[in-house]
């Protein structure tokens, strides 16, 4: 079972900052959801004989019926994770074959979701997210490789009936930092509820 890097931290952290009726933004903690990742030359193939939904380009991502991301991060790397339930899809993998590599994935996983979003990215990143939440929707879409605050991360922008929502995925020792940042950042944006799979 995949844990936080932000577990003792969260503690500290009120759980609700405002009522949720006049939030802005909402932040969630999502690192325990599972996940895995690979890449190789024969990623692409064992993952589709695996079940697996695979998306045709880099830097794109697919959901499928049982609620697994399959995030194509490059020509043969992938991020596979249960975001719409999906656990069992994603913790039943097979064994891999010798030209596919294990990538381990134990990182800080973010959900930013509210109207308050796309003013909230304009001031932690530099990358135009307009252009990508138009050209997604809820099961496929973009995936951006770029830095928030400071932070390499992967984001993936969905649009669904409930609306616009942010995934960001980084590297654990720069939990804590990115975090704070992001918080105190978007207490400036308005509003702000913080949850978690805690």
């Amino acid at each position: 079972m995949s844990r936080s890097p932000l577990e003792p931290a969260l503690l500290k952290y009120p759980q609700v900052v405002s009522a949720r009726e006049q939030a802005a933004l909402r932040v969630d903690d999502l690192s325990v959801r599972p996940r895995f990742g690979c890449k190789g030359p024969g990623a692409p193939s064992w993952l589709a004989a695996s079940g697996y939904s695979i998306p045709e380009g880099a830097n794109s991502a697919r959901v499928d019926s049982r609620g697994v991301l399959v995030a194509r991060l490059a020509t043969s790397e992938f991020l596979i994770e249960a975001v719409d339930g999906g656990a069992e899809g994603v913790l039943g993998s097979p064994a891999r074959p010798l030209d596919v590599y294990p990538v381990a994935r134990q990182d800080l996983v973010v959900g930013i979701q509210g109207p308050g979003l796309q003013t909230l990215l304009r001031q932690i990143c530099s990358v135009d997210f307009v252009p990508l939440f138009e050209a997604c929707g809820p099961q496929e879409g973009p995936v951006a490789l770029t830095s928030m605050i400071g932070v390499g991360v992967v984001a993936w922008p969905r649009r669904t009936d409930s609306g616009s929502s942010l995934t960001v995925w980084l590297d654990p020792s720069f939990a804590h930092y990115f975090w704070t940042t992001l918080l105190e950042v978007g207490r400036g944006v308005g509003a702000l509820v913080i949850g978690s799979n805690l």
